[in-house]
């Protein structure tokens, strides 16, 4: 319950960090993926 009013643990602070750099790196797949479906169906589909 500490958690809730802004005291996080150690251990808490670093699977918040670890779960977001985790999120950030998916972000940047999806935005790649993204990028090369795009380049790929103007090339395709023009």
């Amino acid at each position: 319950m500490e958690a809730m009013n802004g005291k996080l643990s150690l251990e808490d602070r670093f699977l918040i960090s670890q779960s977001l750099e985790e999120y950030q790196m998916y972000q940047n797949l999806i935005e790649t993926l993204e990028s090369e479906i795009k380049d790929y169906i103007k090339k395709e589909f023009p």
